[in-house]
């Protein structure tokens, strides 16, 4: 099992994208929220200032993947999307 964990924030169509996808291939994940459950000088030092500053932003065994495009490669890379939903 994975450790995944998903930097959100309310009203946010791409990080509601990426929550939907795994859970569509049953990964369960760990949401943190904005002003809730981190600040924004929190996800700048998690993800490095070189790195712009968007939402979601998504981890998986503590590696960055990024946001939701970016979820999607890693899906296609590690041939995820060819299991059974």
């Amino acid at each position: 099992m994975k450790n995944i964990v998903i930097y959100s924030k309310p009203d946010c169509p791409w990080c509601d994208k990426a929550k939907t996808l795994l859970k569509n291939y049953k990964f369960a994940y760990n949401e943190k929220v904005l002003n809730v459950d981190y600040s924004k000088e929190d996800l700048r030092l998690l993800i490095g200032p070189e790195k712009k500053l968007t939402v979601p932003q998504i981890f998986i065994d503590g590696k960055l993947i990024g946001g939701y495009e970016n979820l999607v490669k890693y899906f296609e890379d590690h041939f995820i999307f060819g299991m059974q939903e």
